[in-house]
């Protein structure tokens, strides 16, 4: 049976935020192959998922390469402010700049990624992928096994299109159900909607009509993504509209089944 899709109306993009994010990814990359066996030693996964949440990844680790990030972006700060500042966000205070912000988030997911790579090289079991766990569900939300990370992003991979699920802070991806909403688990393909629009080609935003919950998906057969983390912040405004949609179509419509 076909699909539903119906068409978005977009928001300007963020394309204008490239050049500083590809800068900084390139200095995620370069500590990554500099650091990275180092911290990688350091590192032990859990022998249950979450494998290793952000909260147990190493602080010396994030703080050097935050810090790293910082003087790429010629900000002068001190190590021992870094770290007030990252204790305190994780007791729930304190407030950051939103440069600093996307750099300390830069910083996480570069420290995760690597958890993830041990995550992959061991082969850790799909059978404890199981991201619609009942207390999951009710929340609406999947979570990534190896960091407990929140997960929205979808890819359909080649040659067959085997949809996984992909964590953009720790890169790790697993096996879900091929057809269907990722979040309540309704098999209903009617209750599907996929949403698109031309300017942003092979992607496509899923709405369930059942829960209300919307995820991103990627189709790997139709366009070669090779930083989904990008793929994601430049299609935002797809994120926008079909909160929008969801709203006016769904809601104020009573169409939620």
């Amino acid at each position: 049976m076909a699909k539903k899709t119906s068409k978005l109306v977009s928001t300007p993009d963020v394309e204008h935020a490239y050049q500083k994010y590809r800068r900084l990814k390139q200095e995620v990359d370069a500590w990554q192959q500099e650091r990275g066996s180092y911290w990688i030693a350091n590192l032990r996964l859990n022998k249950k998922t979450p494998y290793l949440p952000i909260a147990d990844l190493p602080q010396d680790a994030i703080i050097e390469l935050w810090q790293r990030l910082n003087i790429s972006a010629k900000v002068e700060i001190t190590d021992s402010v870094l770290r007030e500042m990252w204790e305190q966000l994780n007791l729930g205070k304190g407030t950051i700049d939103p440069e600093m912000a996307t750099r300390l988030q830069l910083a996480v997911s570069g420290v995760a990624k690597l958890a993830g790579r041990i995550a992959r090289e061991k082969g850790v079991p799909e059978q404890q992928f199981n991201p619609r766990a009942s207390e999951n569900a009710e929340k609406g939300v999947v979570f990534c096994p190896v960091c407990g990370e929140i997960s929205t992003l979808a890819v359909l991979t080649e040659p067959d299109g085997k949809r996984v699920m992909h964590c953009n802070t720790c890169n790790f991806e697993w096996p879900v159900q091929r057809t269907g909403c990722l979040f309540c688990g309704s098999e209903d393909s009617k209750q599907l909607i996929y949403l698109d629009n031309e300017e942003f080609p092979g992607v496509e935003m899923g709405v369930c009509q059942v829960c209300g919950q919307y995820f991103k998906e990627i189709d790997g057969r139709k366009i070669s993504a090779g930083d989904y983390l990008w793929e994601d912040m430049r299609t935002l405004p797809l994120n926008y509209a079909t909160e929008r949609w969801i709203e006016e179509k769904l809601f104020k419509n009573n169409q939620m089944n």
